[in-house]
């Protein structure tokens, strides 16, 4: 019998964190023949190749490409899945012995999107900005749980997270051309298609980052420039309205004023990118977490708006786009009073 889930895993020089992965996989609750595993290995120069080739109990496929990012290893990943679901999961987690029987449990009835929990490591401590980042989902999480907010493509993160692959392929897969977000891309396309987003708490992996400080400074001014290529040229128009609700009604004044003073001005955020993180790391030496947990939202915000400064064109842009939004949100938020 062909298996019912296909399990896409993209990795780039990530031998050992693979091989854990991998690891964890031959614990799962259903039987081996309910799954395969796509792993595409993105140009890695490591020992990922051999890592791949197990031999592991469950059929997996090694896909070696030149680098060219996670949707197109994704793309090649689903393009060569046998299985009625696709499941994604990266590199860099852990995944719970019951993670495909939940998945695939939430597939027997209508089309949707299921995405699952991703969570910290029992044992060891993270860096500052691993805590901070696994801060920022479990309060995501606990939204969603009490019905604060529902799940949307803004949480569609392929770390854990399962769809049909007829669906995929009627969305169109993933674009290539983004390195960052082309998850939520994704997702918003699936979103239009009419499928229901559904968050599974139990569906869930552990998140142990390898992500460097610089990488997640990165990260954050990537999610930046995406959002304004969603909003312009994708025409995912609630992105400039998150962000306007967001800093105009849910931020402090002091950072709103500090945001006022850096973004747009390269020397200004350069001094920002580097006294920053060292106040924080200092803070969390401290053990005073929330003053490092504060530290790491200031300057992930502050990263992301002026990313997305830039890329809309400059300062004058920016905040003419913010203040086009002042009224759209303020009405929403009235009629949502």
């Amino acid at each position: 019998m062909a298996p019912q889930v296909t399990i896409i895993i993209p990795t780039f020089n990530r031998a050992r964190y693979l091989a854990r992965a991998l690891d964890a996989l031959e614990r799962q609750t259903v039987s081996h023949g309910t799954f395969d595993v796509v792993v595409i290995d993105d140009g890695s120069t490591d020992d990922t190749g051999e890592v791949a080739r197990g031999p592991y109990a469950f059929p997996l496929q090694l896909i070696t490409q030149t680098n060219q990012g996670p949707a197109a290893a994704r793309n090649a990943g689903i393009c060569s899945a046998t299985g009625d679901v696709i499941l994604f999961v990266d590199d860099d987690v852990i995944p719970a012995p019951d993670l495909v029987a939940v998945h695939l449990g939430m597939h027997t009835g209508e089309a949707r999107v299921v995405i699952g929990r991703m969570t910290a490591p029992a044992q060891g401590r993270q860096p500052f900005w691993a805590e901070w980042e696994q801060l920022m989902l479990d309060r995501q999480y606990a939204d969603m749980v009490a019905g604060r907010f529902q799940p949307c493509p803004r949480q569609f993160y392929t770390a854990n997270a399962s769809v049909r692959r007829d669906d995929l392929v009627r969305a169109g897969l993933f674009d290539p051309s983004f390195r960052r977000s082309e998850d939520v891309e994704l997702a918003y396309r699936l979103e239009r298609l009419g499928l229901p987003f559904v968050f599974v708490s139990e569906a869930c992996v552990l998140h142990d980052t390898p992500r460097t400080l610089q990488g997640w400074i990165h990260m954050a001014e990537q999610y930046g420039y995406y959002d304004v290529v969603l909003w312009r040229d994708k025409d995912v128009r609630y992105g400039l309205e998150m962000l306007a609700e967001d800093f105009l009604f849910a931020r402090r004044r002091s950072l709103r004023a500090a945001a006022r003073l850096v973004v747009g001005r390269a020397r200004l955020m350069a001094a920002v990118r580097t006294l920053a993180p060292r106040l924080a790391g200092i803070a969390a030496a401290l053990r005073l977490r929330r003053v490092s947990m504060a530290g790491c939202s200031a300057l992930f915000n502050l990263l992301y708006w002026d990313a997305f400064c830039r890329e809309l064109g400059g300062r004058r842009q920016f905040w003419n786009a913010l203040e086009s939004q002042r009224p759209i949100v303020s009405a929403q938020l009235t009629a949502a009073e």
